[in-house]
């Protein structure tokens, strides 16, 4: 008997499904626009805590600082009294560390929220609720926590790898020719990029696996099979609109960093590619979480 093929649907169609679920669902991008002002507000504000003594410095020696006198400025300083001054570092310091904690919780609770919302949406059309989305985010924001945590142990254990194959090439390098080393370089190099596309690819679809009940290690194991499925079909995917939104931010950008340079109007040129590039990364994001809750749903048996 022959064996079944899986039934798939093409990817334009994959593209479409989760284009759409993001137009039903267009209160996630305000929503989106909303978390990011949050987090440059506690930026500024971590920062202002952290750095106040050299914010009191500054504003001590405004004249030369505005004058543009940087080098007095920098002369009468003991910058290194404010690093050995422990009044300074230990609110600092814990001042950073309950950032860097919230700002987990946060991006965990944002994260859970809109990737419960799509998996909703794109099983049976449910409708943006506040319900639901806060729902969504509480339940699964501890998870997410320890899936970025995963996923952290996961970059670190590639680093700590990463460090050794490369001491050992370097001594490996000195017993071969350079054209031996030559011919290795480039098979090796292709293997790093490959294994970072199936790092990219499985990051933004463990999510997706996460909020429709699975465990937080069998998220990741999970979501780098489904990038090695079907000859890397939601990797490539996803590296195709990766690749197509690089292209025309990297051009967008040069044109209108260019136009910004025009005396006096060249800053309304600045502000709107400050606006465009905030509202595609912003959009890319929300679009890359929904394809990847479009391919977690995707059939798993054959047909």
């Amino acid at each position: 008997m022959p064996k079944k093929t899986e039934v798939l649907a093409s990817l334009p169609v994959v593209y479409r499904k989760a284009f759409d679920a993001c137009v039903a669902l267009w209160p996630i991008f305000f929503l989106r626009v909303g978390f990011l002002f949050l987090n440059l507000v506690f930026i500024v504000l971590v920062l202002a805590v952290c750095c106040w003594p050299f914010l009191q410095l500054i504003l001590g020696h405004w004249s030369d600082f505005s004058t543009g006198n940087v080098k007095n400025l920098m002369d009468e300083v003991n910058w290194m009294s404010y690093f050995s001054d422990f009044k300074v570092l230990i609110p600092a310091a814990l001042t950073a560390a309950f950032y860097l904690a919230f700002v987990s919780f946060f991006l965990a609770f944002f994260a859970a929220a809109v990737y419960s919302q799509m998996n909703r949406h794109q099983k049976d059309g449910s409708p943006f609720s506040w319900k639901s989305f806060f729902d969504g985010g509480i339940q699964k924001m501890i998870p997410m926590v320890g899936l970025q945590c995963a996923w952290l142990l996961v970059v670190l254990g590639g680093f700590v790898i990463l460090c050794f194959l490369g001491v050992l090439g370097v001594f490996i390098a000195k017993l071969m020719s350079w054209w031996i080393i030559v011919l290795l370089a480039l098979p090796a190099g292709l293997a790093g990029v490959f294994i970072l596309m199936v790092f990219v690819t499985a990051a933004m679809l463990s999510g997706a696996y996460l909020v429709d009940g699975h465990g937080i290690w069998d998220s990741v194991k999970e979501s780098v099979s489904k990038a090695l499925q079907h000859k890397g079909r939601a990797m490539g995917a996803m590296l195709l609109l990766s690749l197509i939104y690089m292209i025309f931010l990297i051009a967008f950008t040069v044109v209108f960093s260019v136009l910004a340079m025009i005396p006096v109007i060249g800053i309304l040129f600045g502000i709107f590619k400050f606006l465009v590039t905030s509202v595609m990364a912003i959009g890319f994001n929300i679009y890359m979480t929904s394809l990847g809750v479009a391919f977690q749903l995707e059939p798993k048996e054959p047909r």
